[in-house]
């Protein structure tokens, strides 16, 4: 398998190809060892067909079972690169025990992927295995690998992990019972693995610190409502459609507009405020601003201003056109407004407050750029408190003072009760006199010129702030051996759990419980990740895991922020294909489905909206419902979400690149190298003036072997999706003529259309399951696996096969040894 000896067998210009791709692909080569290769996913490099040899003998296969056997085939096919001389990829075969493989996991791991996915030894080689020959070298690897990781099961490390803005945001909401008002303060966390919660993406500085810092004075004060009373205006930018009905959220009959979930901490006067776009023209009062003053009691409190769709329908002050807030109203042209107007409403708690007629702009207004259209709300704005009154007992401020002094004397035992709760809480675990001594000294400094509810806000300031809240710290045993397993504390497992399916701190009860160490017991653990997946709080594994796991957001191609140039496509068809998803995966996860139904659903989420872009006749109204796809639909699973196929798009075609570096990513796990820098785009210049499909332009890209090298493994995945365009539409036909949509992989194995590909995955389930099971630990643990977590993952699956349920996935990962386990520090020379 030397190179030279693998060029000197070739022609000049064969030689010199398998020289480029094999310098191409050993980054491919080392990142494999890392993420999984699926055995239908091979990234093959590219060459002159050699011949396989014959099938193996049974005598062959048997020997396999032997170390000296596997010893042979490594020296037979292995060792000619992966000797300490040429140590091709940064890897050394050459002496490596074959007899006791689990002290060297992870590259045995990384061999029986490769072997696996039979992209090793190269195919440029001619003295090459048979696949049945490499497959039950694989297997019989990792039948010795599963055994040592039962004798000798690995735990792994996690560095001290700061919590993100997620787990911070719902942290504080769930400590300080207030809908968290400031994540927006915060800035973005960067990502490694696919996620945001991985401990060595998370970076901390002296500028963030002093963010957190400023956010826990504003929530310190905000949850007591012991701030300084001045006037205030919060604005809420209107992110979604305009044109259409924006779900349960809002009250049937309406179309746009925005809805506020505020805290006020005090009780007061305050001005709601609309303003209708563009807001560069003068925000006149009736015409474009819309304003009214209301009493409102501490406490948390929704607002919405929307527009009435009813009377919209016949009427309207502005031209019978379409705008950006839907399509034309009818009715009379009056640019002055003075026919019936079109209404916007505003209401506090879902009751009715007031409603304004819009009058349509001037004719200087229209020349400047007034829109046409129906009317498109810009943002509202919430000003206040006017005439305020002292703090009222909201809940926040009932959760947090669990006494109330009646007496001087009474108020440093309160303080000690109240502070004693919160750290509990905020440090999540078991306090003692010691913990509390720095917060309570805050408090008597306070106290000394401000009233008691104010200090106790100071003390709390400065939990927010401390260490152990802002990160996830977990002590060891006080003697241990180091660089070996332990057991973390039942404290420890209670937040892993916590962070893992809430994305947020350990509620009363499962601390109680960790104080008691009861989550040892296995019935006792079982029982609580059952109850905290009933939570509503679960639904953080859809909008933190599932999202993130399937690239919705935070991934190479996010749904987030793509416009495609499609003329049929608005803001509402983009919420719809995002509900679309989020529902199906909810519904996944609190019926406990199948991980398969990802791949084979027969059932989706849809309304109007959507149907009509799918093409699905019958279903009408704004609100969602479940639909189950007719027996001949090339619908399933999510292939044919537009939440899946829109982003993973060029803006104006379909990408075939994109999808199949989705799919190897995102359900594979086995993410395809970076592209070289200055990767030129797609050629669509016509051949004999005919006009080439995006797989024809795919093809002739590929042809070059360095770009094939990786192109071959991913693109067929993309092309079996070629019948859905940007949208999401089923289509027969693209620019270049008839989709062809058949598929084939390097080891021959072909599918044809999403049907073909859903029955080739389904068919390979496990690599399937393995893959998730592998995407849900990187999660839970927050950490990149290694190629020993691979036993686990393995072990995970096969024991909730063959249905592969969600929740038993959950459990699994529960159970398992990284996630009850983590190793001691290596000893410090």
């Amino acid at each position: 398998m030397r190179l030279e000896g693998a060029a000197q067998r070739l022609s000049a210009e064969d030689a010199a190809t398998a020289i480029r791709l094999n310098r191409f692909a050993a980054g491919v080569a080392a990142l494999a060892f890392i993420v999984g290769v699926p055995s239908f996913a091979i990234k093959a490099q590219q060459g002159p067909a050699v011949a396989a040899r014959p099938a193996p003998t049974p005598q062959q296969l048997a020997a396999l079972k032997t170390p000296a056997g596997r010893t042979e085939f490594v020296q037979k096919y292995c060792t000619g690169c992966h000797d300490d001389i040429q140590a091709s990829g940064g890897l050394v075969l050459d002496g490596l025990a074959t007899d006791n493989t689990g002290e060297h996991a992870d590259i045995w791991e990384g061999v029986v992927r490769r072997l696996t996915a039979g992209d090793m030894p190269p195919l440029t080689e001619k003295l090459r295995p048979a696949m049945a020959e490499s497959h039950a070298m694989a297997q019989f690897l990792v039948d010795d690998l599963d055994q040592a990781a039962v004798a000798s099961p690995f735990a792994g490390r996690t560095v001290i992990r700061r919590l993100n803005r997620t787990e911070y945001s719902n942290a504080v909401r769930d400590l300080l019972k207030i809908d968290f008002p400031y994540e927006g303060d915060l800035p973005r966390d960067g990502g490694a693995a696919g996620f945001d919660n991985i401990a060595d993406s998370l970076s901390f500085s002296p500028v963030l610190l002093e963010t957190y810092m400023k956010v826990a004075r504003k929530v310190g004060d905000l949850a007591l409502g012991e701030a300084d009373a001045s006037l205030l205006t919060d604005r809420y930018t209107a992110t979604k459609t305009q044109a259409a009905w924006q779900g349960p959220s809002m009250p049937f009959g309406t179309r746009g507009g925005v809805r506020v979930r505020k805290y006020f901490p005090r009780t007061g006067d305050y001005d709601l405020r609309a303003f209708l776009a563009p807001t560069d023209l003068t925000p006149i009062e009736g015409v474009r601003s819309f304003r009214t003053r209301v009493r409102v009691t501490a406490g948390t409190h929704s607002f919405i201003a929307t527009f009435l769709q009813s009377s919209a329908l016949s009427e309207g002050p502005v031209p019978n056109i379409a705008g950006e807030g839907g399509s034309a109203l009818g009715g009379p042209l009056d640019p002055l407004g003075s026919a019936v107007r079109p209404k916007i409403v505003f209401l506090l708690d879902g009751k009715m407050i007031k409603t304004f007629g819009i009058a349509g702009p001037s004719a200087s207004e229209a020349a400047l750029g007034a829109r046409h259209g129906p009317p498109h709300l810009a943002r509202v704005e919430i000003t206040g408190p006017y005439k305020a009154g002292p703090p009222a007992e909201t809940e926040s401020r009932q959760h947090l003072l669990t006494c109330q002094p009646k007496r001087p004397a009474q108020e440093a035992a309160c303080a000690d009760q109240i502070v004693t709760t919160l750290l509990r809480r905020a440090w999540r675990r078991d306090v003692t006199p010691k913990d509390t001594k720095p917060y309570l000294a805050t408090f008597t400094r306070s106290r000394a010129e401000a009233n008691f509810g104010l200090s106790i806000s100071r003390a709390v300031r400065d939990i927010l702030v401390s260490p152990e809240f802002l990160f996830r710290l977990e002590r060891g045993p006080s003697i241990a051996t180091p660089n070996s397993p332990y057991r973390v504390d039942d404290f420890a497992v209670a937040s892993r759990l916590s962070f893992f399916l809430w994305s947020s701190i350990p509620d009363d009860e499962l601390l109680d419980v960790a104080s008691k160490n009861r989550l040892r017991d296995p019935a006792v653990l079982e029982g609580q990740v059952k109850r905290m997946m009933a939570d509503r709080k679960a639904n953080a594994l859809v909008d933190n895991f599932a999202m993130q796991w399937l690239g919705v957001i935070n991934g190479p191609h996010p749904l987030e922020g793509f416009t495609p140039a499609d003329p049929q496509y608005d803001a509402a068809l983009g919420e719809a294909f995002e509900t679309e998803l989020r529902l199906f995966l909810t519904n996944l996860m609190r019926e406990n489905r199948s991980l398969m139904d990802i791949i084979n659903a027969n059932y989706s989420f849809v309304n109007e909206r959507l149907a009509k872009n799918y093409g699905i006749p019958g279903v009408k109204g704004a609100g969602f419902r479940r639909i189950v796809w007719p027996e001949n639909s090339p619908r399933g699973g999510i292939f044919g979400m537009g939440a899946i196929l829109m982003p993973n798009s060029h803006t104006t075609s379909t990408s075939p690149v994109y999808r199949g570096e989705w799919v190897l990513t995102s359900l594979l796990n086995s993410p395809p190298s970076p592209p070289p820098n200055n990767v030129p785009p797609l050629d669509a210049k016509p051949v004999n003036g005919k006009p080439l499909s995006l797989r024809q332009q795919t093809e002739r890209h590929r042809a070059d072997p360095v770009c094939a090298s990786c192109h071959v493994g991913m693109d067929p995945y993309g092309f079996a999706l070629e019948n859905f365009d940007v949208l999401g539409r089923w289509r027969d036909a693209d620019q270049g003529g008839k989709v062809d949509a058949k598929a084939q992989l390097p080891n021959g194995i072909s599918f044809e259309g999403p049907a073909g590909l859903r029955k080739m995955m389904t068919q390979h389930s496990t690599v399937f399951a393995q893959a998730t099971t592998a995407r849900m630990m990187t999660y839970a643990l927050g950490r990149r696996l290694e190629g020993r977590d691979m036993a686990t993952v393995r072990a995970i699956t096969k024991k909730a096969a063959p249905e592969y349920r969600f929740g038993d996935i959950v459990l699994g990962v529960v159970r398992s040894t990284p996630f009850m386990m983590k190793k001691t520090e290596e000893k410090k020379s």
